[in-house]
């Protein structure tokens, strides 16, 4: 080889050097070790770079920290919570291992039949979805309906003791009116709806009637002396407007009353449950048997 020649390609090489120092290879990591535009698509496998995991990834420090936590985590027993980027079926899988059901038709949600009526099916059906939704499994659930029963029933038993207070403060209210008028009103209210219904059983539901409201109470005794006023209602009548055997007759048909003197059918005493209705049979009785029983 020639002398020119051989400096001409000591020249070339030389040339090829410079360019090769001059060029910057092509990065996705910044000097801050963050990712740039493209790290996956040049470092992850084709089949790897939709799986929404990486989109956590922001730099090399982070990516080797969730390395060593899930290192660590190998071989431990627990329950994995899910993050932000987490998709469904991760949640679905972390609500399973809490105990939620597979479906919300598997919630206990049963009503009471004695509370039925109080219970709104379409709140009922809202509250299982939003149960589900939120994970809870069912033990959760089965606490909360314990407790909505429990809030309903207290809500009636304050209720009901409102409507006895009232009943009873509207009693005494024509008690104090009418005096000693007003026993003989309720007798004659009484004896007006025995001798002008068909059964037991619609006597027993006017009687219910009027022990609910005294106001019809004292519209039949009412209407009951207008009736003897004018010889509508016929028999020799006692001071009370009742016989002394129609007011036996009455007095045993409040203590044949379920609950009053025996048990009723749940074994309850009506003292224990009503003490406000109790106290105004028990008072009835005692008039009637003083009719019955002058002496």
């Amino acid at each position: 080889m020639s002398e020119e020649a051989s400096g001409t390609q000591v020249a070339s090489e030389s040339s090829a050097e410079q360019v090769a120092q001059t060029e910057t290879p092509q990065t996705f990591i910044d000097a801050e070790g963050k990712f740039q535009s493209g790290w996956k698509e040049h470092y992850l496998p084709e089949e790897m770079r939709a799986d929404k995991v990486f989109d956590t990834f922001s730099d090399v420090p982070g990516s080797l920290k969730m390395l060593g936590s899930l290192q660590g985590m190998i071989g431990k027993k627990g329950v994995i919570i899910p993050g932000e980027a987490s998709t469904e079926t991760e949640w679905d899988n972390f609500h399973r291992e809490l105990g939620r059901p597979d479906t919300k038709d598997l919630y206990d949600m049963k009503i009471p039949e004695d509370l039925a009526e109080h219970y709104n099916e379409n709140f009922m059906a809202k509250a299982r979805d939003m149960f589900f939704d939120l994970g809870f499994n069912a033990k959760q659930v089965a606490a909360l309906t314990t407790f909505e029963e429990e809030r309903v029933r207290a809500i009636l038993k304050t209720n009901g003791e409102a409507d006895a207070k009232a009943i009873l403060d509207m009693e005494n209210f024509y008690k104090e009116e009418y005096k000693g008028d007003w026993e003989i009103m309720v007798q004659r209210s009484n004896r007006l709806i025995a001798e002008n219904t068909d059964s037991e059983e619609e006597q027993q539901a006017l009687l219910d009637i009027i022990g609910n409201n005294p106001i019809v109470g004292k519209f039949l005794g009412t209407m009951s002396k207008r009736f003897q006023e004018h010889r509508v209602l016929t028999g020799t009548e006692q001071p009370s407007g009742m016989s002394p055997s129609e007011a036996l007759t009455e007095a045993k048909k409040i203590e044949s009353t379920p609950g009053f003197l025996m048990s009723d059918e749940r074994g309850q005493l009506m003292k224990d449950v009503n003490i406000a209705e109790y106290q105004r049979l028990e008072k009835e009785r005692d008039k009637f048997y003083k009719i019955a029983n002058p002496g």
